[in-house]
């Protein structure tokens, strides 16, 4: 149900099996008086439907080493499905993972990202890291500001905000895909056209009972071939090394998206 007060969509992405992660979103978001709408999602897809969904199989071996799951290229496939409706949208469209976690900040930030006071086609409301860079910053209030990405990665699409022509443009990278979702929109592989940005700080989090419940990691896991050594980020040239990563990323010009 549409409220004519907000001014942006939302759109939830769970599947129909996914009942506690439903709930936790209708909950969620009727007690904030946000209305949102579920995207028709894509269950898991077998090897034989591949092709024909765009998913470049080949590609994804030489890249990654490793087929993707059936549940990441249903997961793929749901974004998809929430970027065409906010493609075909007026105005930016909220989505959402079944594990996001939003409060009160978490809605004014969405409103101040709709009401034209800041310039924009991607802002993720979550992310795992974000190095925020020192150019191209825009204050939305005293709390919450749009930063660039300093560092190359940053994953995790729980929550994150698309205009319709942010939208329009991941829909027609993706029509032939061989990343997971949340490496394709923020993982740092491909170069887009995309102004994104990261909302700094996090105005949403994610809820720990419904992202224990994610097999995605797992099926990721078991997925992979190639084993990378861990470094010990206690050492102190380890340490010196990240410090100095860090100063050059934050000061460097970034890029318009990852």
């Amino acid at each position: 149900m549409n409220n004519p007060e907000q001014k942006y969509n939302i759109l939830a992405i769970a599947q129909p099996t996914e009942v506690e992660r439903r709930q936790h979103l209708d909950e969620m978001l009727s007690a904030l008086n946000m209305h949102h709408e579920l995207v028709k999602t894509s269950p898991p897809v077998p090897r034989d439907q591949w092709h024909q969904v765009g998913f470049n199989h080949e590609k994804s071996r030489t890249l990654l080493g490793r087929d993707l799951s059936c549940g990441e290229i249903g997961c793929f496939l749901s974004h998809r499905a929430a970027w065409k409706l906010a493609a075909e949208s007026d105005r930016p469209s909220l989505i959402l993972e079944g594990d996001a976690d939003l409060n009160e900040s978490s809605r004014d930030v969405c409103e101040m990202l709709s009401d034209g006071r800041a310039s924009w086609e991607l802002a993720m409301l979550y992310y795992s890291k974000c190095i925020p860079s020192v150019w191209y910053q825009q204050r939305l209030d005293n709390t919450f500001r749009l930063a660039k990405f300093a560092n190359r990665r940053a994953y995790c699409l729980a929550a994150y905000m698309l205009t319709p022509a942010g939208a329009r443009k991941l829909l027609k990278l993706s029509e032939s895909f061989y990343l997971p979702a949340d490496d394709f929109v923020s993982g740092g592989w491909i170069r887009k056209d995309l102004d994104m940005f990261a909302i700094v700080p996090k105005a949403a989090g994610l809820c720990p009972v419904q992202s224990g419940n994610s097999n995605l990691e797992d099926d990721r896991q078991r997925n992979k071939t190639r084993k990378h050594k861990k470094k010990d980020n206690n050492r102190l040239l380890r340490r010196l090394e990240l410090y100095l990563r860090e100063l050059g990323q934050r000061y460097r010009p970034p890029r318009k998206s990852l």
